[in-house]
């Protein structure tokens, strides 16, 4: 939830400083942390049914996961960036900040 609220302070920062091409950039930036993150939380549910039957299965599919996860979001970055031609700034500023986002609450809700 905060995530999704960052991603619409990046919206709305990228909309005062580039208008209309920077709203477009950073929702895209946004979805795919989003998307990212979604990404993760399913896999972490099936990680966690697949270590009560063998250790090595649930390594090898978290292992697994964070590979599609990075070619997914080269992907769709290489494409909003090369294919749409969307404002690099305000794209991958909210990608980082969202992600930034996610990182800090989940350090914050370990104990970290």
């Amino acid at each position: 939830m905060f995530q999704a609220g960052l991603v619409l302070i990046g919206v709305g920062l990228a909309a005062y400083a580039k208008g209309q091409h920077g709203i477009e950039a950073a929702l895209y930036g946004g979805a795919v942390a989003l998307a990212n993150t979604l990404m993760l939380v399913r896999r972490i549910e099936r990680v966690e049914a697949a270590v009560s039957v063998s250790a090595q299965r649930g390594m090898a599919q978290l292992y697994l996961s964070a590979v599609l996860r990075f070619v997914f979001v080269l992907a769709a970055l290489a494409i909003g960036l090369g294919w749409f031609k969307l404002a690099p700034l305000p794209l991958i500023g909210t990608f980082v900040g969202a992600q930034a986002a996610y990182i800090l609450i989940s350090m914050r809700a370990n104990g970290r």
